[in-house]
């Protein structure tokens, strides 16, 4: 059975990958998404992409059940040989925070209280890199019983 902590990455997921321009969002980015994965896109891939980084989390209390906040980044890159990349990357942006923040803010009932919207930040660019970007951080709040993850 599946943890709580892998149905709700998945749930991000999902969410994530239903940014398409064919359902109304101003990018393509879902069609390429990495789950804690540096990506390596090449010539042939697409200028856009996501990103899903899991922070550490914060036990808040723990007892039979343990109150974790799990802090979720996601990250919107976009290739820096394009002409305007920082357009594509707040246009991915705009499209993430329309794909994640539904008005169930539960995840289908997987998150104790609802999903918290936190700090957006430019990602630093190293000189020849690649990619330009920036992240945002969406804070879960989701409870485990102790020994039994899934619940």
């Amino acid at each position: 059975m599946a943890t709580k902590r892998r149905l709700i990455l998945e749930g991000f997921k999902a969410r994530l990958e239903a940014i398409q321009r064919a359902d109304g969002f101003t990018t393509d980015a879902g069609a390429t998404v990495f789950l804690n994965e540096a990506p390596a896109l090449g010539p042939d891939d697409p200028d856009v992409a996501i990103v899903i980084l899991v922070g550490v989390d914060i036990q808040t209390y723990q007892g039979e059940h343990i109150m974790l906040q799990l802090p979720v980044r996601i990250q919107a890159i976009a290739k820096a040989d394009l002409d305007e990349p920082w357009l594509a990357v707040e246009d991915v942006l705009g499209d993430i925070k329309t794909a994640v923040e539904l008005e169930d803010r539960t995840l289908g009932g997987l998150v104790k209280r609802q999903i918290e919207r936190r700090e957006t930040e430019t990602l630093e660019r190293e000189s020849g890199s690649a990619y330009v970007g920036a992240g945002i951080t969406y804070l879960v709040p989701y409870t485990e019983r102790w020994g039994h993850p899934e619940i």
